[in-house]
């Protein structure tokens, strides 16, 4: 009996020492939960209760990050009135303050970091573009010691949410002490890829010593030929891309954001090219999955290049051909046939042998036979079999 008493107490302990394990399991996974963060800029007092009441508890002054208390009242998708309250964790346990100017949705970081600013830029006293000094930076290297960054707070449901986004840093001038200034022109920002290639210009463009057009004249260039080294491209809001070319000039190296129609990867062509196999035509450079337009093998002469594109006379005028696709589109080899093909439920259908681009998936054809008129058999040994169906002509693997 005392020995089974002794096992039973052993077995006890062994649980009570597992039990602090098991209640922090809740806590554990609460922290797997995503956090709201929010930033104070202006000191906020803290209350017991929403809509405060009495007097506060305290206050949280600038510069800190605050998180939403957990299960507290908040949705993002939902505007934020004027008089909006937030409960946050604090050092006095969760709080409530008001959800005012004194408040962004972000987060903040003080780090020393070294930018380039290519353009001037306005001094804030704190982060809140009513705090204006009336002073500016002009284009400089610059040590930021402090960032915040912020996004919408109020109309996230709207298109303009991108102007309620950004980022504040904090810079110590020597006139002023600490400032801020917002969302700035920075070269560390620009991405640009490097490419080796002639622009046509179209029109008139103005080039720039940086990728910046905000402030100053810039320099004209005439329309004509000018050799690219850099592209970058950026997309300030939906649906929005502008491009920055990086140009060699008689003057040096400079930027042009074109206003007009450019050709990238430009060549001018006066010599002849010979097509081994039907290849498709258009009226512009824009890729189609028509197949009725076909040029006859043959030779024909070339006047321009466009990247991939490549323009050429023919009896029917000036047309565009893509030459890396044609011998994809049409291989060497093809034969005609009279065989029958076999279609099923798995069968899929393709608009060319060697492109890879899918017309039809599983499922869309029933059991049947039908007659193809072409056939080709690629490097690899795969047969493939050109049919036609109501929606045109398309390829099928056997």
């Amino acid at each position: 009996m005392r020995k089974a008493l002794r096992k039973l107490a052993l077995v006890w302990a062994v649980m009570l020492l597992m039990l602090p394990a098991t209640v922090k399991y809740p806590v554990a996974a609460y922290a797997e939960e995503p956090q709201r963060s929010f930033v104070i800029i202006g000191e906020t007092d803290l209350y017991a209760r929403e809509g405060g009441g009495g007097r506060s508890l305290g206050s949280i002054s600038p510069y800190q990050n605050v998180l939403l208390a957990p299960g507290a009242p908040f949705n993002l998708f939902d505007e934020r009135k004027p008089e909006e309250w937030l409960k946050v964790r604090t050092w006095l346990g969760d709080r409530w303050i008001r959800d005012d100017e004194r408040v962004l949705y972000g987060t903040y970081e003080e780090r020393k970091k070294t930018h380039t600013l290519i353009g001037t830029t306005r001094l804030f006293d704190r982060p809140d573009v009513e705090t204006d000094t009336g002073q500016s930076l002009a284009p400089q290297e610059i040590v930021t010691i402090a960032e915040l960054r912020y996004g919408p707070k109020y109309v996230i449901k709207s298109p303009r949410a991108h102007i309620q986004s950004g980022i504040w840093y904090q810079v110590e001038t020597t006139w002023m002490g600490p400032k801020w200034i917002h969302s700035p022109a920075l070269m560390e920002n620009v991405y640009a890829k490097s490419v080796d290639y002639d622009l046509k210009l179209s029109g008139a463009e103005t080039a720039y010593e940086v990728p910046y057009d905000g402030e100053g004249k810039g320099e004209v260039v005439e329309p004509g030929i000018v050799h690219a080294i850099s592209k970058w491209q950026y997309s300030p809001q939906a649906f929005f891309v502008f491009t920055w070319y990086k140009v060699q000039l008689p003057q040096g190296e400079r930027w042009i954001k074109p206003k007009n129609e450019v050709l990238e990867d430009y060549k001018a062509l006066n010599e002849p090219v010979k097509l081994t196999t039907k290849t498709r035509y258009f009226e512009d450079r824009m890729s189609s999955f028509d197949r009725t337009r076909w040029l006859e093998p043959g030779a024909y002469k070339a006047v321009q290049n466009v990247g991939e594109w490549t323009q050429l006379e023919t009896p029917a005028g000036l047309k565009w051909v893509n030459l890396k696709r044609a011998l994809l589109e049409r291989p060497e080899g093809i034969v005609p046939t009279e065989e029958m093909v076999k279609l099923t439920e798995k069968t899929q259908t393709y608009y060319f042998p060697a492109t890879g681009e899918m017309c039809h998936i599983e499922g869309f054809f029933s059991p049947q036979e039908v007659q193809a008129f072409e056939k080709w058999t690629s490097p690899e040994g795969a047969v493939w079999y050109h049919i036609k169906t109501f929606s045109g002509t398309e390829w099928v693997k056997q």
